[in-house]
């Protein structure tokens, strides 16, 4: 509710329309686009070293290549300290404040999560279970 009084108007206190439960449509969607998630595995299909559960760096080079993510004379996928900060500095104004704040915000959630989980032990018959966070 909202309201609002002078000495000689006053204001609706109803903002919002009210609206029965069955007048509300509830749609599910997968959040994920079925077109990007095929890519995606195709992708991942192609640089996988064969049921070793590693990258095959040459194939990630190629794909990145390919994908315009690198330059084709590009010999390394690392972005070294001087590339980023190069990168940073090529920024306008507004850009350099969205990535700053963007960062603010990530840092800010990360640390709220990561002190929300914490080392535990309990005893249990013929010993201990829990964990530690690192």
């Amino acid at each position: 509710y909202n309201k609002q009084r002078s000495s000689s108007t006053s204001i609706s206190r109803n903002m919002l329309s009210r609206i029965t439960s069955d007048a509300v449509k509830l749609e599910v969607k997968d959040p994920v686009d079925p077109k990007a998630l095929e890519q995606a595995k195709a992708i991942l299909n192609e640089i996988r070293v064969a049921d070793a559960g590693k990258v095959d760096e040459s194939k990630l080079m190629e794909v990145a290549k390919r994908l315009g993510d690198l330059t084709a004379d590009a010999t390394t996928y690392v972005a070294t300290a001087e590339d980023c900060k190069a990168a940073f500095d090529g920024l306008t104004d507004e850009q350099r404040s969205s990535l700053t704040n963007i960062h603010d915000r990530v840092k800010t959630f990360a640390q709220a999560q990561r002190a929300a989980v914490t080392d535990m032990e309990i005893d249990i018959p013929g010993g201990k279970a829990g964990h530690t966070v690192t």
